[in-house]
């Protein structure tokens, strides 16, 4: 089963490495610019992908790969690790609609297209929506 994910990763990064010269080298037209940017951006992460799996796969034996495996199972599932991961969940979605709402009071300040706020400020409105929804959903659950 390893062998075939070594051959995998090095498939990976070798597609990768494909997508980045294509990009580079052989999609040089001005019409195609876009599509050469893509090709470069998506083929180097593939390539890192891969590279980085494949190296991880030769390093890491079967068995430290089965006990990291059983390690990451047991911290996932940590009551403690879940109630801190809640937290830190909740104080970021504060911040964040504090953050959204400065943006959208500095555009309107700024004389920004209205499209544009109404865009930024529906992505407040829809965090407030589903923040009802899902304590709503929850209390329920729970």
């Amino acid at each position: 089963m390893k062998k075939n994910k070594i051959w995998l990763y090095a498939l990976l990064s070798a597609v990768g490495a494909i997508s980045v010269y294509i990009g580079g080298f052989v999609l040089v037209d001005e019409k195609i610019k876009m599509l050469s940017g893509l090709c470069i951006g998506l083929g180097s992460a593939v390539f890192c992908l891969g590279i980085g799996n494949f190296i991880g796969a030769l390093i890491i034996s079967k068995a430290e790969n089965e006990e990291m495996t059983r390690r990451k199972k047991i911290e996932v599932n940590d009551e403690r690790n879940t109630r801190i991961r809640e937290k830190v969940g909740a104080k970021i979605n504060q911040i964040v609609v504090y953050v959204i709402t400065a943006i959208v009071l500095a555009l309107g300040f700024m004389g920004i297209d209205v499209i544009i706020i109404i865009m930024i400020s529906s992505v407040l409105l829809l965090e407030l929506v589903l923040a009802i929804v899902l304590t709503n959903y929850y209390s329920k659950i729970m």
